[in-house]
């Protein structure tokens, strides 16, 4: 008998399986991490002449992510205090996208100890505040992109993000600092009503019409005034990659950095499936969907996955909610238009494209009718669920587990 704990919050729970219905358990390969984070990115900095590239600016402006990423932005921002002490006017802004505001402790995270922009210099990306933003150009398709107007303030730009898979937009970090990270939520929407397209896939850059929109967006500022701190960093928050320069060469690296790190390589698909998500994605069932979304691939057709996510804060989106209304059944939004597009639309569509071919069971802290709400199918018991698939599928079955299920991702390659 195989005993699996498996996280859940602050908890663990604790699964038993047979050995003859077990399949493994998938966690990301142990990379080595860097020894020494801080002289890493000092080097990295001086390597790609950070110094050089500043010259004698005096207004610059610092990007940072926020906290639903694992970006350790305080070793950067500890590291470029030798650069921006000589500049006259640094501000920095959270890019935040449609996520709410940081909190106060949250910031403290964000900028560390070593951090030497007042909090006076800070701002937060509001995609609701048309007044915080200027229109940068227009996609081909004539749709307005709107950007931050801090962007256009700054003679110089510093962009901290770090890299890993995102489950339409093929990686996170690069691009999507400036887009959906200091965007408008209408230039947001127009980029991500692309989503529903089955071609937009993690780990997927080429040929995906979403990475390739943003790509279209972004390159409307003028890149050559930002400066790229790109980090890829493990499952167990190490520091594995810093990649620094110019933002589509650092990008591009890192990206195959990441590859390396997060894409585990299976040899065959599986009934049942359970799918464990890790902080900081496991807070919401908005953010829920990355598990899925990552790990359903490993699914043969007809089977079942389970998501485990504890999602502390909810929904994480009542505009994701309240769309869901309009579309009561899942082949509802896939008979709908996208033109008219709102946020949240894709999440919908997308589950319910999957469950055309799986099925897909959640164990959260969420109200149960909510979870049923987006399509999925709530349970309360994890280990009666796990027992009930194997029983349905036969003595043949077996079961699948993979541990932070937000980030790593596995591909079925027959010859592994």
């Amino acid at each position: 008998m195989m005993t699996i704990r498996i996280p859940y919050g602050d908890d663990k729970l604790e699964i038993t399986v047979p050995d003859e219905h077990f399949g493994g358990l998938i966690e990301q390969k142990r990379q080595v991490a860097a020894r020494n984070v801080s002289s890493l990115i000092k080097d990295s900095l001086a390597a790609d002449r950070l110094g050089e590239f500043l010259g004698d600016s005096t207004r610059v402006l610092v990007v940072v992510n926020d906290s639903y990423r694992w970006t350790p932005s305080h070793l950067v921002l500890a590291e470029l205090s030798q650069y921006l002490r000589k500049i006259s006017d640094v501000r920095l802004i959270v890019a935040t996208g449609l996520h709410r505001k940081p909190t106060d402790s949250e910031i403290d995270r964000i900028l560390g100890d070593g951090c030497d922009i007042s909090r006076s210099g800070i701002a937060y990306s509001d995609a609701y505040d048309a007044d915080q933003l200027d229109c940068i150009g227009k996609w081909r398709s004539g749709k307005d992109v709107l950007v931050h107007k801090l962007f256009g303030w700054a003679e110089k730009v510093i962009v901290i993000s770090s890299v890993e898979p995102h489950y339409f937009a093929g990686f996170s970090g690069g691009p999507k600092s400036f887009v959906p990270g200091l965007a408008h939520k209408s230039t947001i929407e127009a980029n991500h009503s692309l989503a529903v397209s089955s071609d937009c896939q993690p780990c997927i850059l080429e040929g995906n019409p979403f990475a390739e929109s943003l790509r279209e967006a972004v390159d409307l500022l003028d890149l050559s005034r930002v400066y790229a701190i790109q980090l890829v960093l493990n499952t167990h928050e190490d520091v594995v990659g810093v990649f620094t320069g110019d933002l589509w060469s650092s990008f591009g690296r890192a990206v195959d950095c990441a590859r390396s790190v997060f894409v585990e390589k299976v040899d065959r698909q599986y009934p049942v499936v359970v799918a464990v998500n890790s902080p900081p994605l496991d807070r919401n069932l908005y953010q829920m969907q990355k598990v899925y979304e990552n790990t359903k691939g490993l699914v043969m057709d007809g089977g079942s996955i389970i998501v485990v996510s504890k999602c502390q804060e909810g929904v994480g989106n009542d505009e994701f909610l309240n769309l869901a209304a309009k579309y009561p059944e899942p082949q509802d939004v896939l008979n709908a238009k996208v033109e008219g597009w709102s946020l949240g639309f894709h999440k919908l569509y997308r589950t319910a494209l999957a469950k055309k071919r799986i099925s897909i069971f959640a164990k959260t802290d969420v109200d149960p009718e909510i979870v049923r709400r987006v399509y999925l199918d709530p349970i309360d018991d994890l280990q009666s669920k796990i027992n009930e698939e194997l029983e349905k599928f036969g003595k043949e079955s077996k079961v699948m587990f993979i541990l932070d299920a937000g980030h790593v991702v596995p591909h079925v390659d027959r010859a592994a």
